[in-house]
């Protein structure tokens, strides 16, 4: 049986994942922030109470991590999903205005660059051997078209150089941990929280997509940046 964690799983893509891998009949350990308020998680493991297993975490807290790491010790992963992000305490646009050129709120930049560069490294080296006795070996970084450096258009300041920050860690793992398949995902302009109501995307969309490129992903991927379709994001 193959067996996923994701982080983030509350809501939007992290909670799409969930549910999807779940209906595969994959395991899936499911992390998020506040268990208790998150309804909809909590009713998904009700449904898949022999697969589903919720998990209390707090990704800025790295003791909470390794706790996490020595609890599923015994547990081989397939994929590790560093899905959980932020775009601050405002989703899209309303966001964009503390990340400004004019307004730029260094303590949200603080905050954003905690939770989409630091945790997710963390995750990464507190989990990288049970991926390494897992089956598929994929570790997953979720970024964002809006980390391409090349495309960058302005604006978003704060949430742009976490990603472009967290795609150079992809870039650096990949080149290190020969063993497992490294990739950044760009998933798509999704109507989540942190999206806002005006993308594009449902996130039901771009996560089937997702989920069929994992199963395609090889060694020779490992290190790219990639949309959910499996085309090469620009640098």
């Amino acid at each position: 049986m193959r067996r996923v964690l994701i982080t983030g799983a509350s809501r939007g893509i992290g909670l799409e994942h969930a549910r999807q891998f779940a209906a595969r009949g994959w395991v899936v350990h499911a992390c998020a922030r506040n268990p208790d308020g998150a309804i909809e998680l909590q009713s998904l493991a009700e449904q898949y109470s022999d697969q589903l297993r919720v998990h209390a975490l707090d990704v800025i807290d790295h003791g909470a991590i390794e706790h996490l790491a020595v609890k599923l010790a015994a547990e081989p992963l397939d994929i590790l999903l560093n899905n959980a992000g932020t775009f601050g305490p405002e989703g899209a646009p309303a966001g964009m205005l503390y990340q400004s050129l004019r307004h730029m709120d260094y303590d949200i930049w603080r905050e954003i660059l905690e939770v989409n560069l630091l945790a997710p490294f963390r995750m990464a080296v507190a989990f990288r051997e049970h991926l390494s006795v897992g089956e598929q070996r994929l570790l997953v970084m979720m970024s964002s078209g809006l980390a391409s450096i090349e495309q960058c258009s302005g604006q978003s300041y704060a949430y742009r150089s976490s990603k472009a920050g967290l795609n150079m860690v992809t870039r650096g793992m990949a080149a290190e941990w020969r063993d497992l398949i490294v990739v950044a995902m760009a998933p798509g302009w999704c109507r989540t929280e942190l999206g806002g109501a005006e993308a594009t995307l449902d996130p039901v969309d771009s996560v089937r997509d997702q989920q069929t490129i994992f199963a395609q992903l090889k060694a020779a991927d490992s290190g790219r940046f990639i949309d959910q379709f499996g085309e090469s994001v620009p640098w």
